[in-house]
């Protein structure tokens, strides 16, 4: 069975009809939310021995020992519930026989970090019938606006339009930090009735994602002093080089969409007001003057080359900086060279 997507996801977690699932993708608080819905759809009762964790780690060494768990009948019927933690190490000597023959008294959940589409264990789960994959991937937009809403129906907090858009901008790769960010800024406001843009400002400032908005911002402009300067920064301080490009990527990409709407008519100020999430309004006018600077080729040019390299930082890691680097320069330099 081939990995679900979107609605699909939702609606498995809801009524899980397989018995062995992976869990995995670059989002590790998403990969412990679902692990943790599925595992509690599990039918357990009150029997302590039937919750099982196995560390991924040691269960490489010794697989035989999932299957034995797997297959054990729980003492006071129901069914059993597996969880088998993250690891480096290949797994599907372990897996393998469940996914040939899948308990039937047991739910034996995966999971997993941010496997390739040829990457064994994921290859294994896609391909059996008996078994499903879910990917976890960043949340967009759509997915941290219900995020808010499920915040704003707990709390009795009203989110301001502003201060979606900054929780937008400064969150989403990790979906229990989001969650947690969210839920931190509500407790801040208790009492207020609105949260406002200064609020989330005052709570979640992220350093790393208004430093990610920065770079855009500056290859965008054709600045390469500023780019440089803070690429470097971003390095020095663990963001992954394969969260730069994603982030260039997303910021070109809507570039893209405001060119497309401004030539087919639409006003610079209506296209930015269109964007979903919205623009953080200290940015507006950057972006505004970058959607003047790039043209529709342009943009789609940048987008390809993005994609690229996107590719290539995760096909050659060892020099997945000196690729963003590269990248970085070659994209301010032709928006510096641009009338």
């Amino acid at each position: 069975m081939v990995a679900l997507k979107g609605r699909d996801i939702d609606a498995f977690l809801r009524r899980p009809d397989r018995s062995v699932v992976l869990v995995y993708g670059p989002d590790t608080g998403l990969v412990r939310e679902r692990s943790a819905a599925l595992l509690k759809q599990a039918e357990t009762g009150d029997d302590p021995l039937a919750q099982v964790t196995l560390d991924g780690d040691s269960l490489a060494g010794e697989p035989q020992r999932l299957v034995e768990e797997a297959w054990s009948p729980p003492l006071f019927g129901g069914q059993r519930a597996i969880r088998v933690t993250a690891t480096s190490r290949n797994l599907v000597a372990a897996i393998e026989p469940l996914l040939s023959d899948p308990p039937t008294e047991a739910l034996v959940v995966v999971e997993a970090g941010d496997l390739k589409p040829g990457a064994p264990m994921r290859k294994a789960f896609e391909a059996a019938k008996a078994a499903v994959a879910l990917p976890c991937y960043g949340d967009d937009g759509r997915t941290l606006d219900r995020l808010i809403d499920e915040e704003e129906a707990r709390s009795g907090l009203k989110f301001s339009a502003d201060a979606r858009a900054a929780i937008q901008r400064l969150v989403g790769a990790d979906r229990l930090a989001s969650r947690g960010e969210i839920a931190k800024i509500a407790l801040y406001c208790h009492g207020a009735g609105e949260v406002t843009v200064e609020d989330v400002a005052a709570v979640a400032g992220d350093a790393s994602a208004v430093a990610l908005d920065d770079l855009a911002d500056a290859v965008g402009l054709g600045d390469l002093a500023g780019a440089d300067r803070v690429l470097s920064r971003l390095f020095a301080e663990g963001v992954a080089p394969a969260s730069v490009i994603t982030a260039l990527g997303r910021h070109f990409r809507q570039l893209a969409e405001f060119r497309h709407r401004i030539d087919a008519g639409a006003t610079a100020e209506a296209a930015l007001k269109a964007a979903r999430p919205r623009i953080f309004f200290k940015r507006e006018q950057a972006v505004r003057r970058q959607v003047t600077i790039w043209s529709a080729d342009g943009l789609a040019r940048a987008g390809d080359m993005l994609l690229a390299r996107e590719l290539d930082t995760r096909q050659m890691p060892d020099l997945a900086e000196a690729i963003v680097g590269r990248c970085v320069l070659t994209l301010a330099r032709s928006a510096a060279a641009r009338p």
